[in-house]
C-alpha cells in the first residue's frame, strides 16, 4: 500500500510539473502572445524558434529541461530506499511530466508534443540510450531539415532501445510498457505532421532566425 501511494504521490508530481509550459509563459511574457496563436499553433520549442528567436528559444529549452530534471529528481529521493525500483519510478514520474506538457492543467490542458521532456526523461533514464537517439535525430534533422520526423524516429525507437538494453533485468517488463507509453504519447502528439510529411506540405526548420 505505501508503495502505490510513493507511485501516485510521483504521478501527480510529475503532472504538475509537467504542466508549466514554458514556452505558453515566455510568449506571454515577452510577446504578450500566446505561442499556441502563432507559428502552427504548438507550444513547443520548433514552434518558439520559429516564432520567438533564438534568446526566447533558450528560455523555453532550459525550463523544460529544468521542470523535468525537478520533478524526477524529487521521485528518486522518494525511492531511495528501494532502489531497485528507481528505473521505474524515474519513467513513472517522467511519463507523467510528459503528458503534463501536452495536456497542462494550467493551460487548458492544450500543451506541446512532448519531445523535449521525453528526450530529458531519457536523459535521467539512461545516457547511453539518448546519446544513441540524440544522433540519430541530429542526422536526420540536419538531411531532411524536418524535425518532426526526426522526433518521430527516436520517440519510436525508445521504447525498443530500452527493452533492449533492460533485456535481462526483472523490470524489463514495466520498463517497456512505460517507455512505450511515452514514444507512443509523442508519436501520436506529432499525427498531423505525419499527415503533412506524407502529403509532402510538412514544414522544414530554417536555422538561419534573428535572435530576440
Amino acid at each position: 500500500m505505501e508503495l502505490a501511494i510513493r507511485f501516485v504521490a510521483i504521478a501527480i508530481l510529475g503532472y504538475v510539473f509537467g504542466s508549466f509550459n514554458t514556452a505558453i509563459v515566455v510568449s506571454k511574457i515577452f510577446f504578450h502572445q500566446d505561442i499556441r496563436t502563432m507559428g502552427s499553433g504548438n507550444a513547443g520549442l520548433t514552434n518558439a524558434f520559429r516564432c520567438m528567436g533564438k534568446g526566447c528559444t533558450l528560455l523555453v529549452l532550459l525550463g523544460d529541461i529544468l521542470k523535468t530534471v525537478c520533478a524526477i529528481l524529487l521521485a528518486e529521493i522518494v525511492f531511495l530506499p528501494n532502489l531497485g525500483l528507481l528505473p521505474v519510478a524515474k519513467l513513472v514520474c517522467g511519463l507523467f511530466v510528459v503528458a503534463g506538457h501536452m495536456f497542462p492543467v494550467y493551460f487548458g490542458f492544450k500543451g506541446g508534443k512532448g519531445v523535449l521532456a521525453g528526450a530529458t526523461l531519457c536523459a535521467m533514464f539512461n545516457w547511453r540510450i539518448l546519446l544513441i537517439l540524440a544522433l540519430v535525430f541530429v542526422v536526420l534533422v540536419a538531411v531532411t531539415r524536418y524535425v518532426s520526423l526526426g522526433s518521430i524516429v527516436i520517440a519510436t525507437a525508445f521504447p525498443f532501445m530500452s527493452l533492449g538494453y533492460y533485456w535481462s533485468s526483472p523490470s524489463r517488463v514495466p520498463v517497456f510498457v512505460l517507455t512505450l507509453l511515452v514514444g507512443g504519447g509523442v508519436v501520436y502528439m506529432h499525427r498531423s505532421n505525419i499527415q503533412r510529411l506524407l502529403n509532402g506540405t510538412e514544414n522544414k526548420i530554417s536555422f538561419h532566425k534573428k535572435s530576440t
